[in-house]
């Protein structure tokens, strides 16, 4: 698997984004079969084309592993797992870990995959709150890098590793064609994701729709919601041209280009299906996204969060609903950081100052039941969202304090 970029064209067609903000006018969105957005997306390449190689079995529980030689990969060679609890429910929930990102810039990235459904919150059937604590369960580990969407091998030796394999796409692929296999007609999907792993279920969620086309189809990004940095979209598309993922934004998504984030094409996809719902959580200063990655102030990333969030929910208000508090949290879902970088902390690849913003306090990890806004809290909230009970499932957007960095 070699890396083959493709330079993104700025002479883009029609802004889809701006029709996304007209949804309301009566017209309504265009409905589009999913395997086919999926494909205009180039996100289908190794469908079918990826099967484990091993398989371990413990209870209800499957760890399944792969042959790297031109598949799923960690991004410095070892080997990626895909883990599944299968207790026979009607429904599953598909999460995609966290865990950094790494591009020549700049590299914080968890390397290695864990084995097992790593029982943080959400992913806790023994938590009363839990709204999924039913269902099945298929575990994304988070190891290349890529937002579980890059297609590149590079040999640059950056901080002296040797060659980078970007694998995102293979993995993502390779867990659908795992989770299909086991659930081949569930009721509901939940797609979530914290941090990097909300990066990459925005990005990769047209692929998982194309796998379960007539399931009732949920998102819950946790920590994300594709901000770069504002203004700049050359730096958006150093990311995607190093890593090959030009073709995940369609040609005729302008804002995608120019708006320097990830998130247009969060609406451009809601145009084209409207039978899915988006859920997201931000706090105002999330210090790891915007002070950490992003390197811009808490001041750039507040606004970002404000004006792109606003866009998506005013286009799809009843699609589109976000959860943001003040403060610097970053993910709701997770309870503790084993949600993000597993129990092997020497598989962490970080520069120096990088950890001493970690060890810093500026990690701040909330859960389920502990992240709260207007009396409501992120259980009931998610719970709400699952069960399409739009009166509870409101638009909670909390106050905006000082910014702390």
């Amino acid at each position: 698997m070699t890396s083959h970029p493709r330079l993104l064209s700025l002479a883009v067609c029609v802004a889809a984004m701006c029709h996304a903000c007209d949804a309301s006018d009566g017209a309504g969105p265009s409905e589009t079969p999913p395997a086919e957005i999926a494909a205009e997306l180039g996100m289908d390449r190794y469908r079918g084309k990826i099967e484990p190689v091993a398989v371990e079995t413990n209870g209800d529980e499957v760890v399944y592993s792969f042959d790297g030689t031109d598949g799923p990969l960690c991004m410095r060679g070892d080997p990626y797992f895909v883990s599944v609890r299968d207790v026979g429910a009607e429904d599953v929930v598909i999460f995609l870990q966290g865990g950094g990102a790494c591009w020549s810039a700049f590299c914080l990235a968890v390397t290695k995959a864990t084995q097992g459904v790593v029982p943080v919150d959400v992913l806790d059937p023994a938590l009363p709150a839990n709204p999924v604590r039913g269902w099945n369960a298929v575990y994304l580990p988070y190891c290349d890098g890529s937002f579980f969407a890059g297609d590149a091998d590079i040999d640059d030796d950056l901080n002296g590793k040797g060659t980078r394999y970007h694998r995102g796409l293979a993995n993502l692929t390779g867990a659908l064609e795992i989770a299909k296999a086991h659930f081949p007609a569930p009721r509901r999907v939940l797609l979530a994701g914290s941090s990097g792993g909300a990066y990459g279920l925005l990005a990769g969620a047209p692929l998982a729709r194309a796998y379960f086309p007539d399931a009732e189809f949920l998102l819950m990004a946790d920590s994300g919601f594709g901000l770069a940095r504002a203004g700049d979209p050359g730096f958006l598309q150093l990311v995607i041209d190093e890593l090959n993922m030009a073709s995940l934004v369609p040609d005729d998504c302008e804002r995608c280009v120019t708006s320097g984030h990830l998130s247009p094409l969060v609406a451009w996809w809601l145009e084209r299906d409207p039978n899915v719902r988006v859920a997201t959580f931000s706090s105002w200063y999330d210090t790891i996204l915007g002070d950490v990655f992003l390197q811009v102030s808490g001041a750039q990333w507040a606004d970002a969060l404000a004006a792109e969030s606003d866009l998506l929910h005013d286009a799809f208000p009843d699609r589109a609903r976000r959860f943001i508090v003040d403060g610097v949290q970053h993910t709701s879902l997770l309870g503790d950081a084993s949600g993000i970088i597993g129990e092997d902390l020497t598989a962490v690849e970080l520069p120096p100052d990088a950890l001493a913003d970690l060890l810093g306090g500026g990690l701040v990890i909330g859960g389920l039941e502990t992240t709260e806004q207007d009396g409501v809290t992120m259980a009931a909230w998610l719970s709400a969202m699952i069960e399409g009970d739009l009166d509870n499932w409101r638009d909670i957007v909390g106050p905006r304090g000082a910014a702390p960095y």
